[in-house]
């Protein structure tokens, strides 16, 4: 007669054990593909962290003197990544009214480098340089998609001038670099609200990469101070030259510092 009950009881008692196996099991460590994406993200900004500001930049129409960054250094980083034979990457540095920034470009290797954005206009019209990334080349991995994809948000982000410092994208890869963002105040010493934290930290944050016959998907997670945490998706062509052919965004946790340029 009390067979029902026992069956109740086993049941009962095997769903506590699942239960608590559950909540005893460990934060799931980050894939190693996902630690070594952070790694290059890491090292992508570490080249040009807490460079200082050419004071020469500060005029409009500014001219570079040569001794400024050098951003083929990039590729000391992203190694998947290289430009088209008989191409190089090169910037020059856009001033005006509303702030300043490195615009990059590629050029032609029997050119110049351009010392002016008046020059690079000049130049481009010539056909002898344009758009950057349709130089760059892929190996054809999915890191180097990544690569591409980092070189794409993370190339433009040093030298920043006034309201150009609203391009603050940072990559988030890993738990341990999220953690790291999380615990740390934002650049205008403040910490991130306590919801925000809580909502950020039941986020995967590892890239993702589909590799299609002919497109290549590109998904990775920027936290930015005027945005919060954000997953930004990129189609590109597979072949070269490797083309964006669409670009999506999707906050996943909102967050605006309130800070106006």
């Amino acid at each position: 007669m009390n067979r029902p009950h026992s069956i109740l009881t086993v049941l009962i008692v095997g769903l506590c054990v699942a239960l608590a196996c559950s909540l005893s099991k460990p934060t799931p460590t980050p894939s190693q593909e996902a630690i070594e994406m952070q790694r290059t993200v890491d090292a992508m900004a570490a080249l040009t962290r807490d460079l200082p500001f050419p004071e020469h930049f500060r005029s409009e129409d500014a001219a570079r003197t040569g001794n400024e960054f050098d951003v083929s250094q990039y590729f000391t980083v992203l190694d998947h990544l290289s430009m088209e034979p008989g191409y190089v990457l090169d910037y020059v540095y856009q001033m005006d009214f509303l702030g300043g920034f490195p615009f990059l470009y590629a050029r032609r290797t029997d050119e110049p480098a351009y010392r002016t954005v008046s020059e690079y206009t000049e130049a481009s019209e010539r056909g002898v340089a344009g758009p950057y990334l349709d130089h760059v080349q892929v190996d054809g991995t999915p890191e180097g998609f990544f690569q591409f994809v980092v070189l794409r948000i993370m190339g433009g982000q040093f030298y920043l001038y006034w309201h150009a410092n609203y391009n603050d994208a940072r990559i988030i890869c890993t738990r341990d670099a999220l953690e790291a963002l999380l615990s740390q105040p934002t650049m205008f010493n403040k910490d991130l609200p306590g919801d925000v934290q809580r909502a950020a930290r039941k986020l995967d944050v590892a890239p993702v990469i589909e590799m299609g016959a002919d497109t290549v998907t590109v998904r990775v997670v920027i936290f930015t101070n005027w945005g919060g945490f954000i997953r930004r998706s990129y189609t590109i062509s597979r072949e070269f030259p490797h083309r964006i052919l669409a670009g999506e965004e999707e906050t996943l946790v909102a967050y605006d510092c309130g800070v106006v340029f």
